[in-house]
């Protein structure tokens, strides 16, 4: 009996107190309206679970977009969005996530769909954010994602290597 309760006690001990398996967390800042006003998080879920990412700033009101990461960021990625959902003007995504590739796009409060995927937001509000994210399933932050602009430069460049090639054999 008393081995039994040591070894309940132990596996308690063991036990996360937020209640989720994996937390990770990471922090950031965006600039002012333009260029790094919006802030890309990429992380990979290795199985469907209950899944809660809290972004949190003291220097301005957050809002969030989750997409599906397929390799490219479009509409057809979106997942949800959330601005008030935290304490204060902090933002809360809280649902079940299956095993993929997710990316998370940080900015300021008016923050659109368009801009989320664009990378450009329009407001003046800028400074430092913290993520939190908390999975029932392992969690693990990724390598960056390229920023539109230069996804866009990659096909442009592509393009033109194409066009020069076939004017070459021409």
């Amino acid at each position: 009996m008393k081995k039994s309760l040591i070894l309940l006690l132990s596996l308690f001990a063991l036990t996360p107190i937020s209640g989720f398996a994996n937390v990770i967390t990471t922090s950031g800042s965006i600039t002012a309206s333009g260029e790094d006003s919006v802030a890309y998080i990429l992380f990979n879920q290795e199985a469907t679970a209950r899944t809660e990412i809290n972004v949190a700033s003291s220097r301005f009101d957050t809002f969030a977009y989750l997409f599906s990461n397929d390799g490219s960021l479009g509409i057809s990625d979106y997942i949800t969005r959330n601005d008030d959902g935290g304490p204060g003007l902090n933002s809360l995504i809280s649902r079940v996530l299956g095993a993929g590739s997710y990316i998370l796009a940080v900015s300021d409060y008016h923050f659109s769909a368009y801009e989320a995927i664009h990378g450009y937001n329009y407001n003046n509000r800028f400074g430092s954010y913290t993520v939190n994210i908390n999975s029932d399933a392992n969690v693990s932050f990724s390598a960056n994602v390229p920023e539109p602009a230069t996804l866009s430069l990659l096909g442009l460049g592509l393009v033109g290597v194409g066009f020069a090639r076939r004017t070459k054999k021409s």
